[in-house]
């Protein structure tokens, strides 16, 4: 299905107009059961209650600082002992100075305007809040580059040193040779940190945690920030002056802490009643985990629940600590069930503008971002790069579904979440067995942090397997009065958990598909009844012994504790994959590191709401938050070692000296690139990776250029715009980016690669190229010294400290798996066994044979019009049309609802269809005009339900009413009740109304119809146009879609062409 969120230029207003008469009898809107209908998958997030922020047009100070030459330019992005930009300079205080000027002025233009944040460094704009006339506004304004709609996302050691060989029993690790990072300073953007942690001590008395002052250039600060002010119903609830007080000390390990929640407060209230913290301090646990797994001091003992558990260790334990907070509220749930939490990209551009002026050199970002490539985090990051900042991502928690993976800017390591080698304590409760054939005797269980907690007495009740096991839609048992048995598997445990409720169960057991029961999660809608999970082989015995008569059991509060054997190198369930949705041609994630049960630090403190426990001052926690602290913890080591690395190549030798003995979430099928990029980090070979892949700003910029983004690349930026760097020689095409992996998609016969290689190891060296050929290829190598020249032996012959090149032809074999991600590998092997290896995905394409539009916009003339497709061959040639169809219009309400999208609240005002097969288009249109009050923020999604489970299918986010989504060839629904798509139309901002009403024209094209002939010759000549005509009688004035797909003489589809006609 392809979908085309806008068409070409008609003037759309006046012809939707006058296209009808609202008929609102259209065939394929039908009534549902709407209370039946749940959510699999989210929306993404959208704006917030009229929260943007708005970029203008000139250079960051970063930009500016290399244009004037105090970055020290050269081929690479600078790097001198990490982040080497100086905001003190004479020429920057004065830049930045007047760059904020600017941007009070452009906000005085537009009125009274509430400005939150101003970014100069790694950003040049502010945040607000805006009104619909002010949006419009200073969209248009001259010296504006862009407007942002702020978004709000979530956040996403004991073994891990030893399994990463970091420290060894033999003494031989990195840690124990004197490799700890020792003065890198890394900024943690989260939520918050607790400073009396021991991960983070700095007494003198202990060898680990005696530190000298904060390294020279530091210019942090310690419990400084805003909580900005919540005002409910003009009533002024917290500002910074009322809200509550917090101690808060730092030391020479910790040697900052800031925080930043002006957006957050702009729309959410923040729970200080709950235990939120009006300082850095963290009410949630989750950034003191990350900051002490990337740098927290080694040799602490930790404990659970008052035993000892391990001995825990950053990655870089002598790294300094720097900790930003911009995630607030914690997991918080209102009792109305709505998430109000989070991290606003508008307070995390603050914290990176000020980390970068702070003088860290390693950013981690645990926080979910956007799978686009134009946001302000990703553009803050781009400059921080510049700077010579390394900056670590999560690859997101949406695993294993396929491309999901975000953070995907190149410049940025995404990092995946695996499983390690080793042992972890587990702390849970008995499950007791009273009956059935494994009685008398207990098992081991660990109750969920979802649903109400397991009661003093305990719940006792006969065992009833769910059906189906998993309990990932509705059961057809009924489990009235019994405890339910679920195994883990197939989505989230909130459905799981909700189902055996809806069964009439009064708890639920969910047993392990592999490895050590978790404490499971998530947004709690308000499940009622308790949950534990036990381990797979319990479970599966009380499964037969379920099926061989009553089991009853009793959940209980008796403490038990275990030690697990943790199973390595196994993909995490939850770590999103590839592909990477906004250039496949960039293969993300990056790497993989521990993400699953990682021991760490955590808030002793946390906030109280809806059973949310109590912490403790360490935790095991998950996800590709865990993992990402790691690779940052990595590049601290480097970056230590090897203080002139560019951010580059650093990531450059964590990638190429990765190891693939990875199996997926099953434990059985070899990990692939999308899993988990180029494999899992290996600290000691990344210390000698030999040669690296370098990469500057000129290329990044070339990239955004590729993208389509020549609008970010302006002179007005960075000295250049799109035709400089194409005149300089920089490439465009993604898959030309001087990268450590290669991506090709549509791969269409041939296609050429070049990679250029920089020696770091100062000896230089002899390599062979050797080439894993993706199936359905060949593969033919060259190579070329420094100067271009091609070298006839093949062989790549690197001087100490010098590059060479070379380049990899890729031709589709007879047979090639088309439409097919298919993966290999390119290994530069030296003569002294010393490897450096890229990872290769490939998808291929048959040979385009036509050239089809995607979309075209047409006006008739006498009921006529013509338009063009190039033929790359000489033979038969076909199409067939559908339409022209009018649209009808669709009547309803759009419900107040700001922030992220609540897809229960909006099922009622929502419209179903049924989409049957034939079907080749969909158009859904909001005008401004068309709504009952005017100067609105409408937006719509579109989800497509089977069986009463619905995904998010598409959605039109635009910052007013005039809204425009189009679905070609939609996955048409399947007979049955359930099976429908929704459509929602989200009141983001109803300027106060609870509810506005709205006209929406729809399109549905199916079939061809009979006012409408297209018409074309049959026979194609190669490289000509292809004329085609389209003829019509007896249409009335309007708006008409329609669809033509064209077929080669090999019968081959080469696509569809969607087209807005209009009827003057």
């Amino acid at each position: 299905m392809k979908t085309n969120k806008y068409l070409l230029g008609v003037a759309l207003s006046a012809a939707l107009a006058s296209t009808y008469g609202y008929a609102n009898a259209s065939p394929y809107i039908v009534q549902v059961d709407a209370d039946k209908l749940t959510a699999t998958n989210s929306a993404p997030a959208v704006a917030a209650s009229g929260m943007y922020i708005v970029e203008l047009k000139g250079a960051t100070a970063i930009n500016m600082a290399t244009q004037l030459g105090e970055l020290i330019p050269s081929n690479q992005m600078v790097a001198v002992v990490g982040n080497n930009y100086n905001a003190s300079s004479p020429k920057i205080k004065a830049y930045v100075a007047a760059v904020k000027a600017k941007q009070a002025a452009v906000a005085a233009e537009i009125g009274a305007v509430d400005v939150l944040h101003n970014y100069a460094h790694t950003f040049n704009g502010f945040s607000a809040r805006l009104s619909p006339t002010q949006l419009k506004a200073i969209s248009s304004h001259p010296d504006v580059a862009a407007v942002y709609p702020d978004e709000v996302h979530q956040l996403q050691t004991a073994n891990t040193p030893t399994f990463l060989g970091l420290v060894s029993n033999a003494g031989d690790g990195l840690h124990d040779n004197g490799i700890v990072g020792e003065d890198v300073i890394v900024g943690i953007l989260d939520s918050g940190i607790w400073p009396e942690n021991p991960s983070f001590g700095a007494d003198p008395s202990i060898t680990e945690q005696n530190y000298g002052p904060a390294p020279e250039g530091w210019a942090g600060e310690c419990n400084v920030g805003s909580v900005g002010s919540f005002v409910q119903d003009g009533v002024v609830i917290y500002d910074d002056s009322t809200a509550p007080a917090d101690e808060f000390t730092c030391n020479n390990k910790l040697i900052g802490a800031r925080y930043f929640g002006s957006t957050f407060s702009s729309v959410y209230e923040m729970q200080f009643g709950l235990g939120e913290f009006a300082s850095p301090r963290d009410a949630d646990g989750h950034g003191s985990h990350t900051a002490s797994t990337a740098a927290g001091n080694a040799g602490v003992t930790a404990s659970l629940s008052g035993a000892e558990v391990g001995t825990v260790s950053g990655i870089a334990p002598r790294a300094r600590v720097a900790a930003y907070k911009v995630c607030w509220n914690a997991n918080y749930v209102t009792p109305e069930g709505a998430e109000e939490r989070g991290c606003f990209f508008g307070d995390s551009l603050a914290a990176i503008d000020q980390a970068v002026i702070d003088g860290v050199d390693v950013l981690n970002y645990s926080i979910g971002n956007s799978q686009a490539i134009n946001t302000p985090v990703y553009n803050a990051s781009l400059s921080a790069a510049n700077a010579g900042v390394f900056f670590s991502a999560s690859a997101g928690n949406s695993g294993p579904t396929a491309a999901t993976v975000s953070n995907i800017a190149p410049w940025i390591a995404t990092v995946a979440a695996s499983t390690y080698d080793g042992t972890s304590a587990v702390i849970g409760n008995e499950l007791t067995i009273n009956s059935g054939t494994l009685a008398p005797g207990e098992i081991f269980s660990v109750p969920a942090v979802i649903g109400t907690p397991v009661p003093e007495g305990g719940v006792t009740a006969d065992l009833g397997l769910a059906s189906p096991v998993e309990a990932c839609g509705p059961l057809s048992n009924d489990l009235t009065g019994q405890i339910a048995l679920i195994a883990r598997g197939g989505c989230p445990f909130v459905d799981k958990l909700l189902n055996a409720e809806a069964a009439g169960a009064i708890g639920a057991v969910v047993y392990t598909l592999s490895g050590t029961p978790i404490a499971m999660g998530g947004t709690d809608p308000g499940i009622n009844i308790p949950g534990v999970m036990v381990f797979n082989a319990d479970g599966l015995a009380l499964a037969d012994s379920v099926n061989a008569g009553t089991t009853n059991v009793t959940m209980s509060l008796n403490g038990s504790a275990i030690e697990a054997t943790e199973v390595g190198n196994i993909m995490a369930t939850f770590s999103s994959r590839g592909v990477n949705t906004q250039t496949a041609d960039i293969l993300k994630p990056d790497i993989t590191a521990p993400g699953v049960r990682i021991l760490a630090a955590s808030s002793p403190q946390q906030l109280q709401f809806g059973g949310n426990p109590q912490g403790e001052n360490f935790a095991y926690l998950q996800g590709t938050s865990m993992s990402s602290p790691h690779i940052a913890g990595m590049a601290a080591l480097l970056a230590g070692q090897y203080p002139t690395w560019t951010p580059a190549q650093i990531k450059s030798a964590i990638m190429t000296t990765a190891r693939q003995d990875l199996v997926k979430e099953d434990n059985v099928t070899p990990a692939d690139p999308f899993d988990f990029g180029a494999g899992h980090v290996a600290p000691a070979p990344s210390l000698n990776p030999g040669l690296v892949y370098s990469a500057n700003l000129g290329d990044y910029l070339g990239f955004l250029c590729g993208q389509g983004e020549a609008g970010l690349v302006s002179s007005a930026r960075f000295g250049a715009d799109c035709t400089d760097i194409v005149n300089a020689g920089f490439a465009t095409d993604a898959s030309q980016l001087n990268y450590p992996s290669i991506a090709i998609d549509q791969l269409a016969g041939t296609e050429t690669i070049s990679r250029t290689v920089t020696d770091v190891s100062g000896n230089g060296g002899t390599y062979n190229v050797v080439v894993e050929a993706p199936e359905g290829t060949t593969v033919t190598v060259e190579t070329f010294d420094a100067g271009g020249n091609l070298i006839p032996s093949g062989l790549l012959e690197v001087a100490p400290g010098g590059t060479a090149s070379y380049s990899l032809t890729f031709n589709s074999a007879p047979g090639f798996p088309a439409n097919e991600w298919v993966f290999g590998a390119v290994t530069l092997e030296r003569t002294d066994g010393l490897t450096v290896r890229s990872p290769i995905a490939v998808n291929q394409v048959p040979t385009t044979t036509i050239v089809v539009p995607e979309t075209l916009s047409l006006e008739l003339n006498r009921g006529r019009a013509l338009f063009f497709v190039e033929t790359l061959y000489s033979g038969s040639f076909s199409f067939d049309y559908a339409g022209l169809t009018p649209a009808f219009g669709i009547e309803s309400s759009a419900i107040s609802n700001p922030g992220a999208f609540d897809f229960g609240a909006n099922v009622p005002t929502s419209t179903f269809l049924t989409i049957p097969e034939g079907v080749s288009l969909m158009r859904f249109s909001l005008r401004d005009e068309l709504v009952s009050v005017p100067g609105t923020n409408l937006d719509i999604l579109v989800y497509r339900c089977v069986a009463f489970s619905c995904s998010f299918v598409d959605s039109a986010t635009g910052p007013d009413a005039n809204e425009d989504l189009v679905l070609v060839n939609p996955e048409p629904n399947a007979p049955g009740a359930g099976n429908i798509y929704v459509v929602f139309v989200q009141g983001v901002d109803t300027l106060g109304n609870a509810s506005v009403d709205y006209t929406m024209p729809t399109w549905i094209v199916e079939g061809a119809e009979s006012s409408t002939v297209v018409s074309a010759s049959p026979r194609a000549v190669e490289n000509r146009l292809q004329n085609i005509s389209l003829r019509t009688r007896g249409l009335a004035s309007g708006l008409y879609m329609g669809t033509v797909t064209f077929t080669d003489g090999n019968g081959e589809v080469q696509g569809t062409t969607a087209l807005e006609v209009v009827q003057p």
